[in-house]
């Protein structure tokens, strides 16, 4: 059985070594673009801070690894440009047969549809390009970044550490406005302020152009001079070939998947950011492109080709991030997308010690827990702390109780552990969900 596998990141190595680990006479080829595999985009931002130097901590393992031990063909530096039944040619005119296929091509930066000019835009995505970025990050004295999701707020930090000013554009009025509610996001703007960064939310972005040798950003309220413009503006899915193979695209506009991540062709499998999955609360069609979803998916994927049967369950959409010392985490639904969907949402928004009172040191946590008013049953949670273990320990807790449909009720009477120098008898979770249990 041959498997060809198109992309080397998360997705294609974990369904690689799922393949070898489970098939071990199985030829196996990856064929990958890019000069490294394995890689671990969210680093970009730290590398840009400079908490490391070492660009080969980028990947998890070398491509000499999985040549040598686990016996993987590993092609670097060669692109596909065509597929077809049965066959792939890359850039160097190789010709690939294939038994089994699997996309795990991820996604690409989504460039805003606007007049761009200037060598000094960029965008943070993959690994191959952040020696480059921060060369140029270096050089710069004022940033502008052109977002406000995960991305900006990383970049914004990373900026900030190297003493550069940072200015952050977007046509939302909070950052983070896909997680947060409104009333959750004003945190994260008191601490962006509180750090220096110059906020210019609700603005419609028109124009980039160069203007001698700077970066000038121009929106429908104001003109913003850069000497680096940093495009923070989403991604989508890379669903070129998928498309010359006529395969089914979903609802969200990555691939559409079953439950064993199998195409819409019997032997074609997608993993990672091109493919569609389900929400766990709304069992509606879902897009969540994080490296933590795309390892499990190319880990099912794997399994099945292998011919051992698993199921990708769907995501509860939980994802964090970090600003300076505030640790932002979410999973499930939003108050807002909640309603869209058709449930009466009820909330609490509390805030709360992290230690007991009378054991030193500990800071603050703020937790918003989403419920519907009918039911019961839990919908979402956010919660925002300076301490990211804490912050971390929580929103996990909630999405494995949103993923069993758990209700308050159960998140209430949940046995959770106690030790007043890591929290307190009355955990801030058992807090938000007695709330709801007055009436």
């Amino acid at each position: 059985m041959r498997v060809v596998i198109i992309g080397g990141g998360a997705a294609g190595m974990s369904a690689a070594s799922r393949i070898r680990r489970l098939k071990g006479d199985a030829e196996i080829i990856v064929i990958e673009r890019t000069n490294i595999i394995s890689h671990a985009p969210c680093g970009i931002p730290y590398f840009l801070a400079g908490f490391f130097d070492n660009f080969e901590l980028f990947m998890h393992y070398t491509p000499d690894y999985f040549s040598s031990v686990r016996k993987i063909n590993v092609r670097l530096g060669e692109t596909v440009v065509e597929v077809g039944e049965g066959y792939v040619i890359t850039s160097s005119h190789n010709k690939f047969d294939w038994d089994y296929l699997v996309l795990a091509v991820g996604a690409s930066p989504s460039i805003p549809n606007v007049p761009i000019e200037g060598e000094h835009v960029v965008t943070i995505h993959h690994p191959a390009d952040a020696i480059r970025i921060r060369e140029l990050l270096n050089a710069s004295r004022r940033i502008g970044i052109v977002g406000t999701g995960y991305i900006a707020l990383e970049v914004a930090e990373a900026a900030r550490f190297r003493g550069k000013d940072v200015v952050m554009i977007g046509r939302s009025g909070y950052p983070l406005r896909k997680s947060l509610d409104e009333d959750m996001g004003k945190y994260v703007i008191d601490e962006l302020i509180k750090h220096g960064i110059n906020l210019r939310f609700n603005e419609r972005l028109l124009e980039i152009n160069r203007d001698s040798d700077r970066q000038v950003i121009i929106t429908d309220s104001g003109k913003y001079e850069v000497d680096l413009v940093v495009l923070a503006t989403g991604i989508r899915p890379n669903i070129e070939l998928a498309k010359q193979l006529g395969l089914r695209i979903g609802e969200t506009g990555a691939v559409w998947v079953d439950e064993h991540m199998r195409t819409s062709h019997e032997h074609v499998y997608a993993a990672g950011d091109i493919a569609e999955t389900r929400h766990a609360i709304t069992n509606k069609p879902y897009w969540h492109p994080f490296g933590t979803t795309a390892n499990k998916m190319g880990y099912v994927a794997g399994s099945n080709i292998a011919g051992f049967s698993m199921r990708f369950p769907g995501v509860a959409g939980t994802s964090m991030t970090r600003f300076m010392n505030l640790y932002i985490a979410t999973t499930g639904l939003t108050e807002r997308d909640a309603r869209s969907y058709g449930f009466k949402p009820a909330s609490t928004v509390i805030k709360s010690r992290i230690r007991a009172r009378y054991y030193p040191g500990g800071g603050d946590v703020i937790i918003k827990l989403i419920i519907d008013e009918n039911s019961h049953r839990i919908l979402g949670v956010q919660v925002i702390g300076d301490d990211g273990s804490y912050v971390l320990g929580k929103v996990n807790t909630i999405a494995g109780l949103i993923l069993k449909g758990a209700t308050v009720e159960d998140l209430f009477f949940t046995d959770m552990a106690y030790l007043p120098a890591v929290t307190q008898v009355w955990d801030p979770l058992i807090i938000a969900a007695r709330q709801f249990l007055k009436s």
